[in-house]
Protein backbone atom coordinates (compact mmCIF):
# COMPACT_ATOMS: atom_id res chain seq x y z
CA UNK A 1 0.00 0.00 0.00
CA UNK A 2 2.90 2.35 0.86
CA UNK A 3 4.52 1.61 -2.51
CA UNK A 4 1.21 2.33 -4.30
CA UNK A 5 0.81 5.65 -2.50
CA UNK A 6 4.38 6.64 -3.28
CA UNK A 7 3.89 5.68 -6.94
CA UNK A 8 0.67 7.68 -7.17
CA UNK A 9 2.34 10.63 -5.50
CA UNK A 10 5.28 10.43 -7.90
CA UNK A 11 2.93 10.22 -10.88
CA UNK A 12 1.01 13.26 -9.65
CA UNK A 13 4.20 15.22 -9.12
CA UNK A 14 5.36 14.31 -12.62
CA UNK A 15 2.05 15.48 -14.10
CA UNK A 16 2.34 18.81 -12.29
CA UNK A 17 5.94 19.17 -13.48
CA UNK A 18 5.05 18.40 -17.09
CA UNK A 19 2.17 20.88 -16.92
CA UNK A 20 4.48 23.55 -15.55
CA UNK A 21 7.02 22.86 -18.29
CA UNK A 22 4.31 23.14 -20.96
CA UNK A 23 3.18 26.48 -19.54
CA UNK A 24 6.77 27.72 -19.38
CA UNK A 25 7.34 26.71 -23.00
CA UNK A 26 4.29 28.64 -24.26
CA UNK A 27 5.76 31.96 -25.31
CA UNK A 28 3.80 35.17 -24.82
CA UNK A 29 1.51 35.71 -27.80
CA UNK A 30 2.61 38.41 -30.23
CA UNK A 31 -0.08 40.59 -31.77
CA UNK A 32 -0.48 43.76 -33.81
CA UNK A 33 -3.27 45.65 -35.50
CA UNK A 34 -6.14 47.94 -34.53
CA UNK A 35 -5.36 51.05 -32.50
CA UNK A 36 -8.96 51.13 -31.20
CA UNK A 37 -8.32 48.43 -28.49
CA UNK A 38 -4.58 49.04 -28.11
CA UNK A 39 -4.83 50.51 -24.61
CA UNK A 40 -6.70 47.43 -23.36
CA UNK A 41 -4.45 44.88 -25.07
CA UNK A 42 -1.32 46.63 -23.83
CA UNK A 43 -2.63 46.62 -20.25
CA UNK A 44 -3.79 43.00 -20.42
CA UNK A 45 -0.47 41.92 -21.87
CA UNK A 46 1.54 43.81 -19.26
CA UNK A 47 -0.62 42.71 -16.32
CA UNK A 48 -0.62 39.05 -17.31
CA UNK A 49 2.74 38.74 -19.04
CA UNK A 50 0.94 36.68 -21.69
CA UNK A 51 1.14 38.94 -24.75
CA UNK A 52 2.71 41.89 -26.50
CA UNK A 53 0.73 44.12 -28.82
CA UNK A 54 1.54 46.92 -31.27
CA UNK A 55 -1.23 49.26 -32.46
CA UNK A 56 -0.54 49.79 -36.17
CA UNK A 57 -4.06 49.77 -37.66
CA UNK A 58 -6.40 46.91 -38.55
CA UNK A 59 -5.15 46.59 -42.11
CA UNK A 60 -1.51 46.34 -41.08
CA UNK A 61 -2.41 43.78 -38.40
CA UNK A 62 -4.18 41.57 -40.93
CA UNK A 63 -1.18 41.89 -43.26
CA UNK A 64 1.07 40.68 -40.42
CA UNK A 65 -1.23 37.70 -39.74
CA UNK A 66 -1.11 36.79 -43.43
CA UNK A 67 2.68 37.12 -43.42
CA UNK A 68 2.94 34.96 -40.30
CA UNK A 69 4.93 37.53 -38.32
CA UNK A 70 2.40 37.65 -35.44
CA UNK A 71 0.38 35.08 -33.52
CA UNK A 72 -2.84 37.10 -33.71
CA UNK A 73 -4.15 40.27 -35.31
CA UNK A 74 -6.27 42.98 -33.78
CA UNK A 75 -9.02 44.15 -36.12
CA UNK A 76 -12.25 46.10 -35.82
CA UNK A 77 -13.46 44.74 -39.17
CA UNK A 78 -13.81 41.29 -40.77
CA UNK A 79 -11.32 40.37 -43.48
CA UNK A 80 -12.22 41.40 -47.01
CA UNK A 81 -12.58 38.83 -49.77
CA UNK A 82 -9.12 39.71 -51.04
CA UNK A 83 -7.60 39.33 -47.58
CA UNK A 84 -9.33 35.96 -47.11
CA UNK A 85 -7.76 34.72 -50.33
CA UNK A 86 -4.32 35.98 -49.38
CA UNK A 87 -4.55 34.38 -45.94
CA UNK A 88 -5.53 30.99 -47.33
CA UNK A 89 -2.82 31.08 -50.00
CA UNK A 90 -0.05 32.12 -47.62
CA UNK A 91 -0.95 30.05 -44.55
CA UNK A 92 -1.96 26.56 -45.64
CA UNK A 93 -5.60 27.18 -46.52
CA UNK A 94 -6.64 28.49 -43.09
CA UNK A 95 -9.57 30.81 -42.45
CA UNK A 96 -9.83 33.53 -39.79
CA UNK A 97 -11.60 33.01 -36.47
CA UNK A 98 -12.91 36.11 -34.71
CA UNK A 99 -12.90 36.61 -30.93
CA UNK A 100 -14.64 39.78 -29.69
CA UNK A 101 -12.86 41.30 -26.71
CA UNK A 102 -14.60 44.52 -25.59
CA UNK A 103 -17.17 47.16 -26.49
CA UNK A 104 -16.18 50.69 -27.44
CA UNK A 105 -17.54 53.95 -28.83
CA UNK A 106 -16.47 55.84 -31.92
CA UNK A 107 -16.85 59.46 -30.90
CA UNK A 108 -17.27 62.51 -33.13
CA UNK A 109 -15.40 65.45 -31.58
CA UNK A 110 -15.92 68.89 -33.11
CA UNK A 111 -13.45 71.71 -32.38
CA UNK A 112 -15.60 74.68 -33.44
CA UNK A 113 -14.44 78.26 -32.94
CA UNK A 114 -16.38 80.03 -30.20
CA UNK A 115 -18.48 76.98 -29.26
CA UNK A 116 -17.96 75.99 -25.63
CA UNK A 117 -20.34 73.06 -25.30
CA UNK A 118 -20.77 69.77 -27.18
CA UNK A 119 -22.80 69.97 -30.37
CA UNK A 120 -25.82 67.84 -31.16
CA UNK A 121 -25.65 66.13 -34.55
CA UNK A 122 -28.21 63.95 -36.28
CA UNK A 123 -27.20 61.24 -38.79
CA UNK A 124 -28.36 63.28 -41.79
CA UNK A 125 -26.12 66.23 -40.94
CA UNK A 126 -23.25 63.93 -40.00
CA UNK A 127 -23.50 62.10 -43.31
CA UNK A 128 -23.53 65.38 -45.25
CA UNK A 129 -20.50 66.69 -43.36
CA UNK A 130 -18.47 63.60 -44.22
CA UNK A 131 -19.49 63.66 -47.90
CA UNK A 132 -18.85 67.39 -48.23
CA UNK A 133 -22.49 68.33 -48.84
CA UNK A 134 -22.33 70.46 -45.67
CA UNK A 135 -19.24 72.66 -45.88
CA UNK A 136 -19.71 75.33 -43.18
CA UNK A 137 -20.54 75.19 -39.49
CA UNK A 138 -23.52 77.56 -39.79
CA UNK A 139 -25.31 75.27 -42.26
CA UNK A 140 -29.05 74.97 -41.47
CA UNK A 141 -28.65 71.21 -40.96
CA UNK A 142 -26.40 71.88 -37.96
CA UNK A 143 -28.12 75.05 -36.73
CA UNK A 144 -31.50 73.33 -36.37
CA UNK A 145 -30.24 70.79 -33.83
CA UNK A 146 -28.25 73.37 -31.85
CA UNK A 147 -30.65 76.20 -30.94
CA UNK A 148 -29.00 79.00 -29.04
CA UNK A 149 -25.49 78.06 -30.18
CA UNK A 150 -23.70 80.71 -32.23
CA UNK A 151 -22.10 78.74 -35.05
CA UNK A 152 -19.45 80.41 -37.21
CA UNK A 153 -19.56 80.68 -41.00
CA UNK A 154 -16.16 78.96 -41.03
CA UNK A 155 -15.38 76.09 -43.38
CA UNK A 156 -15.40 72.61 -41.87
CA UNK A 157 -12.14 70.63 -41.85
CA UNK A 158 -12.70 66.86 -41.79
CA UNK A 159 -10.03 64.75 -40.04
CA UNK A 160 -9.87 61.08 -41.09
CA UNK A 161 -7.52 58.09 -40.86
CA UNK A 162 -4.66 57.84 -43.34
CA UNK A 163 -4.06 54.13 -42.65
CA UNK A 164 -6.24 51.08 -43.33
CA UNK A 165 -8.54 51.26 -40.33
CA UNK A 166 -11.27 49.22 -38.70
CA UNK A 167 -12.45 52.37 -36.93
CA UNK A 168 -12.99 53.92 -40.35
CA UNK A 169 -14.78 50.79 -41.55
CA UNK A 170 -17.20 50.87 -38.62
CA UNK A 171 -17.75 54.63 -38.82
CA UNK A 172 -18.53 54.48 -42.54
CA UNK A 173 -20.70 51.40 -41.98
CA UNK A 174 -22.71 53.31 -39.36
CA UNK A 175 -23.15 56.32 -41.65
CA UNK A 176 -24.18 53.98 -44.47
CA UNK A 177 -26.92 52.56 -42.24
CA UNK A 178 -28.08 55.83 -40.69
CA UNK A 179 -27.63 58.44 -43.41
CA UNK A 180 -29.07 58.17 -46.92
CA UNK A 181 -26.90 61.07 -48.20
CA UNK A 182 -23.80 59.19 -47.09
CA UNK A 183 -25.00 55.77 -48.26
CA UNK A 184 -25.53 57.10 -51.77
CA UNK A 185 -22.01 58.54 -52.02
CA UNK A 186 -19.50 56.44 -50.07
CA UNK A 187 -19.15 52.71 -49.54
CA UNK A 188 -18.13 51.35 -46.11
CA UNK A 189 -14.42 50.60 -46.21
CA UNK A 190 -11.21 50.58 -44.18
CA UNK A 191 -9.91 53.02 -46.83
CA UNK A 192 -12.97 54.83 -48.25
CA UNK A 193 -12.97 57.17 -51.24
CA UNK A 194 -13.83 60.37 -49.37
CA UNK A 195 -15.72 62.94 -51.43
CA UNK A 196 -14.86 65.97 -49.29
CA UNK A 197 -11.60 67.77 -48.54
CA UNK A 198 -9.86 65.94 -45.72
CA UNK A 199 -6.86 66.05 -43.43
CA UNK A 200 -5.53 62.53 -42.91
CA UNK A 201 -3.61 61.27 -39.88
CA UNK A 202 -2.35 57.88 -38.75
CA UNK A 203 -4.12 55.97 -35.99
CA UNK A 204 -6.89 57.06 -33.65
CA UNK A 205 -4.43 59.21 -31.71
CA UNK A 206 -3.42 60.93 -34.95
CA UNK A 207 -7.02 61.83 -35.77
CA UNK A 208 -7.54 63.09 -32.22
CA UNK A 209 -4.50 65.34 -32.58
CA UNK A 210 -5.74 66.55 -35.96
CA UNK A 211 -9.03 67.66 -34.41
CA UNK A 212 -7.35 69.19 -31.37
CA UNK A 213 -4.84 71.24 -33.38
CA UNK A 214 -7.19 72.33 -36.18
CA UNK A 215 -9.76 75.02 -35.49
CA UNK A 216 -13.20 74.19 -36.94
CA UNK A 217 -12.31 70.53 -37.43
CA UNK A 218 -14.40 67.41 -36.92
CA UNK A 219 -13.43 63.74 -37.03
CA UNK A 220 -14.02 60.28 -35.61
CA UNK A 221 -11.95 58.64 -32.88
CA UNK A 222 -12.35 56.08 -30.10
CA UNK A 223 -13.49 57.42 -26.74
CA UNK A 224 -10.24 56.69 -24.92
CA UNK A 225 -8.07 58.59 -27.39
CA UNK A 226 -10.54 61.47 -27.50
CA UNK A 227 -10.37 61.86 -23.72
CA UNK A 228 -6.61 61.34 -23.56
CA UNK A 229 -6.16 64.17 -26.05
CA UNK A 230 -8.32 66.63 -24.13
CA UNK A 231 -11.39 66.44 -26.39
CA UNK A 232 -13.98 65.32 -23.82
CA UNK A 233 -15.85 68.64 -23.88
CA UNK A 234 -15.93 68.61 -27.69
CA UNK A 235 -17.48 65.16 -28.21
CA UNK A 236 -20.79 65.57 -30.03
CA UNK A 237 -24.02 64.00 -28.84
CA UNK A 238 -25.44 61.88 -31.68
CA UNK A 239 -29.13 61.25 -32.31
CA UNK A 240 -29.94 57.72 -31.19
CA UNK A 241 -31.36 55.05 -33.48
CA UNK A 242 -34.52 54.23 -31.52
CA UNK A 243 -37.85 55.79 -32.51
CA UNK A 244 -37.97 57.86 -29.32
CA UNK A 245 -34.24 58.24 -28.83
CA UNK A 246 -32.74 61.60 -28.01
CA UNK A 247 -29.18 62.80 -28.39
CA UNK A 248 -26.73 60.46 -26.66
CA UNK A 249 -23.16 60.98 -25.57
CA UNK A 250 -20.75 58.03 -25.27
CA UNK A 251 -20.21 56.60 -21.80
CA UNK A 252 -19.74 53.16 -20.30
CA UNK A 253 -23.51 52.97 -19.70
CA UNK A 254 -24.53 54.09 -23.19
CA UNK A 255 -21.94 51.75 -24.75
CA UNK A 256 -23.23 48.78 -22.76
CA UNK A 257 -26.83 49.67 -23.65
CA UNK A 258 -26.08 48.96 -27.31
CA UNK A 259 -25.54 45.28 -26.53
CA UNK A 260 -28.48 44.55 -24.24
CA UNK A 261 -30.90 41.80 -25.18
CA UNK A 262 -29.05 40.53 -28.22
CA UNK A 263 -28.39 36.89 -29.03
CA UNK A 264 -24.90 35.42 -29.20
CA UNK A 265 -24.07 34.64 -32.86
CA UNK A 266 -22.31 31.35 -33.54
CA UNK A 267 -19.40 33.11 -35.25
CA UNK A 268 -19.19 35.68 -32.41
CA UNK A 269 -19.30 38.56 -34.91
CA UNK A 270 -21.45 41.25 -33.28
CA UNK A 271 -23.28 44.07 -35.07
CA UNK A 272 -23.97 46.86 -32.58
CA UNK A 273 -24.01 49.89 -34.89
CA UNK A 274 -27.22 51.95 -34.82
CA UNK A 275 -28.51 49.85 -31.93
CA UNK A 276 -32.08 50.64 -30.87
CA UNK A 277 -31.41 49.66 -27.27
CA UNK A 278 -32.78 52.12 -24.72
CA UNK A 279 -30.16 54.78 -24.00
CA UNK A 280 -27.69 53.30 -26.49
CA UNK A 281 -25.00 55.44 -28.05
CA UNK A 282 -25.46 54.74 -31.78
CA UNK A 283 -21.81 54.33 -32.88
CA UNK A 284 -20.80 51.37 -30.69
CA UNK A 285 -18.70 48.55 -32.01
CA UNK A 286 -16.70 45.62 -30.79
CA UNK A 287 -13.18 44.71 -31.83
CA UNK A 288 -11.65 41.32 -32.46
CA UNK A 289 -8.61 39.21 -31.86
CA UNK A 290 -8.29 37.38 -35.17
CA UNK A 291 -6.59 33.98 -35.13
CA UNK A 292 -5.91 31.08 -37.49
CA UNK A 293 -8.49 28.31 -37.80
CA UNK A 294 -5.55 25.86 -37.62
CA UNK A 295 -2.22 26.91 -36.16
CA UNK A 296 -0.65 23.67 -37.39
CA UNK A 297 -1.67 24.32 -41.00
CA UNK A 298 -0.59 27.96 -40.70
CA UNK A 299 2.89 26.93 -39.52
CA UNK A 300 2.58 28.70 -36.17
CA UNK A 301 3.61 26.78 -33.06
CA UNK A 302 2.31 29.22 -30.45
CA UNK A 303 -1.35 28.26 -30.27
CA UNK A 304 -0.98 27.67 -26.51
CA UNK A 305 0.28 31.22 -26.04
CA UNK A 306 -2.75 32.57 -27.90
CA UNK A 307 -5.15 30.38 -25.92
CA UNK A 308 -3.66 31.54 -22.62
CA UNK A 309 -4.02 35.20 -23.58
CA UNK A 310 -7.60 34.73 -24.75
CA UNK A 311 -8.47 32.92 -21.52
CA UNK A 312 -7.10 35.91 -19.61
CA UNK A 313 -8.98 38.39 -21.83
CA UNK A 314 -12.32 36.79 -20.93
CA UNK A 315 -11.58 36.66 -17.21
CA UNK A 316 -12.88 38.98 -14.52
CA UNK A 317 -9.62 40.91 -14.12
CA UNK A 318 -9.32 41.82 -17.79
CA UNK A 319 -13.00 42.62 -18.38
CA UNK A 320 -13.17 44.49 -15.08
CA UNK A 321 -10.30 46.78 -16.10
CA UNK A 322 -12.07 48.11 -19.20
CA UNK A 323 -14.14 50.85 -17.56
CA UNK A 324 -11.05 52.76 -16.46
CA UNK A 325 -9.84 52.66 -20.07
CA UNK A 326 -13.14 54.11 -21.41
CA UNK A 327 -14.42 50.85 -22.87
CA UNK A 328 -17.23 48.58 -21.64
CA UNK A 329 -17.01 44.85 -20.97
CA UNK A 330 -18.58 42.25 -23.21
CA UNK A 331 -21.98 40.88 -22.22
CA UNK A 332 -21.38 37.91 -19.92
CA UNK A 333 -22.96 35.44 -22.36
CA UNK A 334 -20.66 36.58 -25.18
CA UNK A 335 -17.54 36.38 -22.99
CA UNK A 336 -18.51 32.89 -21.83
CA UNK A 337 -19.17 31.62 -25.35
CA UNK A 338 -15.91 33.12 -26.61
CA UNK A 339 -13.89 31.57 -23.77
CA UNK A 340 -15.33 28.13 -24.56
CA UNK A 341 -14.53 28.54 -28.25
CA UNK A 342 -11.00 29.76 -27.55
CA UNK A 343 -10.25 26.62 -25.55
CA UNK A 344 -10.83 24.50 -28.68
CA UNK A 345 -8.16 26.20 -30.81
CA UNK A 346 -5.50 23.82 -32.09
Amino acid sequence: MGHALRAASAAGALAVLLSAVAVAQAAPAKGSGATFPAAAYAKWGADSGLATYEGVGSGAGIDALIAGTVDFAGSDAPLSGEELGELAAARGGVTPVYFPTLLGAITVPANVSGVKRPLKLDPAALGKIFTGAIKRWNDPGIVKTNPGVKLPKAKITVCVRSDSSGTTFNFTTYLGKASAPFRNRIKPSKTPAWTTKIKAAEGNSGVANCIKRTTNAIGYVDLGDAIKNGLRSKIAAIKGAGARAGYVTPSRASISAAATGGRVPADLVLNLLASKGAGAYPIVTTTYIVVYSSYGAAGNANVDGVKRFLAYAYGAAAQGALGALNYAPLPAAVASAAAEKAATLS
